[in-house]
């Protein structure tokens, strides 16, 4: 769980990102972005099964804790120019997990949950 301090931090990286980053998306891509809900991609799902005659069925789970840190920082990089907001995005990326035992995971891939930046 970050710190109140790095929650601060990475709130003001997504404020100044995000505008630049929203131009590139879908108009179908409607998860964890502003102005966009479930309900928005129910609605959308069920309009896409009316107009065609097949549906691709897809699980996700886990998709989250296997994205590669090199392919998405090269992804960002084409939209971020901001040495400092980099950082910060590597920083938040790599940091390390602390377990209520006090061991330390190191991050190797995967994004952390639950935080400003990720659902």
């Amino acid at each position: 769980i970050p710190t109140v301090t790095d929650r601060i931090a990475l709130m003001v990286v997504k404020l100044l990102i995000e505008p630049e980053l929203e131009r590139h998306f879908h108009p179908d891509s409607l998860g964890y972005r502003p102005g966009k809900s479930a309900h928005q991609a129910l609605l959308t799902a069920r309009d896409r099964c009316y107009r065609r005659g097949w549906v691709l069925d897809m699980d996700i789970k886990g998709f989250f804790e296997e994205i590669n840190h090199g392919l998405l920082m090269r992804a960002v990089r084409k939209h971020v120019k901001e040495a400092w907001q980099l950082m910060y995005i590597q920083r938040w990326l790599t940091a390390p997990v602390q377990y209520d035992d006090g061991r330390l995971e190191e991050k190797r891939k995967g994004t952390p949950q639950g935080g400003v930046l990720t659902p």
